[in-house]
């Protein structure tokens, strides 16, 4: 009786043109042992070659199996070409649909990196990534959400609608420019600097634009006039609702003091003739006392600092806080002490 036909090369990226040897289980990841046997074809003359040159063997990160990482040892072949009037003598095979020329990961990882670095970004995407047994690094998905959105000869269509935002190289440090197509949802091109000059010249290269969604910020509003002064230039509505939220939360900042309800009068009681002696302080009030008053010496260091012309980010720096902290603080008009806890939350209570 004939044996059922074997599963395991359903997951293979290219089962019709590869042929699995082995499957070898290591402690962290799975090694998977393939050749192929398709023609070879030289990548010049486009004619098929049988004489054999040498053979070498390509590792190729995969899919991940089973929450483990997967390689794939590809065994391909260098070839001769025997046309004389080819100017290529050796060629190396090519594996379509399994792996790019020169790629160290296949076709379709290479599309789930690219999906995951356009939505989450390059860091987030890297800890993304590795949560799924891929790992790379945020440089490598930055690359390649750019090979991604290099337009291929049929989608050679004029831009009409475009987004246009910043995108840190570096958060606080290096900035780029992304530019995103708002009709086909897709990224279109990204420069290395965030300058008017710069998106003016894109824009400049693109005369089909007619309308260009952007935040608030002057820069983008001078480049897209300069390059592209017959769009028209409009908020998005990502943008619109975070200044929104901005400025609500600083006006509830400023206006924090105001905003305490009035504290209960309580009965008045008749004062003794003598005062009572002073309480001493607990290890804790004393602790608390002590808290509070490093926090105002750096409120008022701050507060000295932005008197003298010195950035936010370089006051964080200094005073070892956070850039937001600095913000909060900078925006009162008096040291923000902490608010009292309102009460303790009820637990919910499920039917």
């Amino acid at each position: 009786m004939a044996s059922p036909p074997s599963r395991s090369k359903a997951v293979l990226p290219q089962p019709e043109t590869l042929v699995l040897e082995r499957i070898e289980k290591q402690e962290s990841h799975f090694r998977i042992f393939v050749s192929t046997r398709q023609s070879a074809l030289c990548p010049v003359c486009a004619h098929e070659s049988t004489s054999r040159h040498s053979g070498y063997s390509r590792r190729l990160a995969d899919l991940p199996w089973q929450g483990c990482s997967v390689q794939l040892w590809l065994s391909v072949h260098k070839y001769r070409c025997q046309q004389k009037e080819c100017p290529r003598r050796v060629f190396c095979q090519r594996v379509p649909g399994v792996a790019q020329v020169y790629a160290r990961r296949t076709e379709r990882l290479a599309v789930v990196v690219g999906a995951v670095g356009y939505v989450a970004g390059g860091l987030p995407g890297e800890r993304l990534l590795r949560r799924l047994a891929i790992s790379i690094s945020d440089d490598s998905i930055r690359r390649q959400v750019v090979r991604n959105a290099a337009p291929g000869p049929a989608e050679q269509e004029p831009v009409r609608r475009v987004g246009i935002d910043d995108w840190a190289w570096r958060k606080h440090q290096n900035y780029g420019t992304i530019f995103v197509d708002l009709d086909r949802h897709k990224v279109i091109d990204l420069l290395p600097d965030r300058a008017a000059d710069s998106v003016a010249a894109w824009l400049t290269e693109h005369p089909s634009v007619e309308i260009v969604a952007r935040d608030r910020s002057g820069l983008y509003a001078d480049g897209a006039a300069t390059g592209a002064p017959q769009a028209l230039q409009v908020a998005d509505r990502f943008h619109l609702m975070l200044n929104l939220s901005a400025a609500i939360e600083r006006v509830l900042e400023e206006r924090s003091r105001e905003l305490l309800l009035p504290a209960v009068a309580e009965p008045s009681v008749p004062t003794p003739a003598s005062p009572p002696p002073v309480a001493k302080l607990s290890v804790e009030q004393e602790r608390k006392q002590q808290r509070r008053q490093r926090r105002l010496d750096r409120y008022e260091q701050a507060a000295e600092l932005h008197k003298r012309g010195v950035s936010k980010l370089a006051i964080s720096r200094q005073l070892s806080l956070g850039v937001k902290t600095v913000r909060r603080w900078l925006r009162a008009d008096q040291f923000p002490g902490r608010q009292p806890p309102t009460g303790r939350r009820q637990k919910v209570v499920s039917g």
